[in-house]
């Protein structure tokens, strides 16, 4: 589910709230529609892992475009899954883990798919790079997890999932290079906005 893109001092995601918001109201007709035929939103969120095991095979077997349009049905997904449950009452303990759950495995296919392809097109050294992006995405999610359980709220940085995922968007359109570019900048970028939300914790904590 999509993250809020601005913090209380002021740090800015790479999305302004405006568009957040209007993007996220095309989808609403169809929101609507989906309740009105009984679908909750955990059926949505275990539907985006599927198509992101599929996205993750596409990946793998180099068809790329195929993947991309995949891939962009998998995040409309999650548009439609967090308005379920936040706008049409479907809100419920479990769905909120699940959909955490599920967001970090999803990741997980795109960028294993990634690291497929690479080993296929006998690149394997590329692997690092993958896991290095995979990694920091994790623990992007894990700073926050564990600074709210803490009782500090924790939605800042540059990189978070509706960035990241938008990057290897444009990174599989612009096939090869675009790849390569994506994974290394997400291989250290990650790790800095991981890193920057530990240091806006120590700085909240006053310790």
């Amino acid at each position: 589910m999509v993250e809020q893109t601005t913090s209380r001092d002021g740090v800015h995601a790479f999305f302004p709230d405006e568009f957040t918001r209007q993007f996220r109201k095309l989808f609403l007709p169809l929101s609507a529609t989906l309740v009105k035929i009984g679908v909750t939103p955990n059926t949505v969120t275990l539907f985006s892992f599927f198509l992101a095991v599929v996205t993750g095979v596409l990946l793998a077997t180099d068809y790329l475009w195929t993947a991309l349009l995949v891939g962009l049905a998998m995040g409309f997904c999650d548009v439609v899954d967090g308005q379920l449950a936040k706008e049409f009452g479907g809100t419920t303990e479990f769905g909120g883990v699940l959909d955490s759950t599920v967001d970090r495995y999803t990741e997980f296919c795109l960028f294993l798919g990634l690291g497929v392809r690479y080993y296929l097109l006998g690149r394997p050294e590329w692997i690092v790079g993958c896991a290095l992006a995979f990694f920091g995405s994790v623990m992007i999610s894990y700073v926050k997890s564990r600074a709210e359980a803490a009782g500090f709220e924790c939605k800042v940085g540059r990189l978070q999932r509706p960035e990241r995922l938008t990057l290897m968007a444009f990174g599989v359109l612009f096939r090869d290079i675009g790849i390569d570019v994506v994974i290394v900048f997400l291989a250290v970028g990650t790790q800095f906005t991981a890193l920057y939300r530990l240091y806006y914790v120590y700085r909240r904590s006053g310790k």
